[in-house]
């Protein structure tokens, strides 16, 4: 009826409040949260909340999750579009110093169009890689 109790039944998984820890599948309760002592649990209440408990914790720490995803896809989008825009900035500014005969600042303004169109082709590359 009892196991004999380990060192690690008494240990706390903190991994739940740790930045970048995942994967609580495995999880599980220690076994002595689920024995059925004689008249001390006839109505069951305080393990009927403590599951309740447990359960939430862990419905918090997937709505957590699917946030974050939510977050992430969007931030890398609005990445992806600001690269797009300085590009279009850059080659309004290549255009106004081609027309103005600066030859240097119009070379410099194309080369930096480039760069962040190469950036932009390189966020969408990897955007349909991830087949977000």
């Amino acid at each position: 009826r009892y196991q004999e109790l380990q060192k690690s039944h008494l240990t706390t998984s903190t991994a739940a409040f740790t930045q970048g820890a995942h994967d609580h599948r495995a999880s599980q309760l220690p076994w002595f949260w689920s024995i059925d002592i004689p008249r001390d649990t006839s109505s069951k209440s305080w393990l009927t909340e403590f599951y309740r408990i447990h359960w939430l914790h862990a419905k918090a720490g997937k709505d957590r999750w699917e946030e974050e995803e939510s977050l992430l896809t969007s931030e890398f989008q609005w990445v992806i579009n600001y690269f797009r825009h300085c590009s279009k900035c850059w080659q309004e500014k290549y255009k106004e110093h081609t027309t103005a005969n600066a030859h240097g600042a119009a070379c410099y303004a194309a080369r930096q169009r480039e760069i962040y169109n190469q950036l932009a082709e390189q966020g969408e590359l990897k955007w349909q890689q991830m087949n977000l």
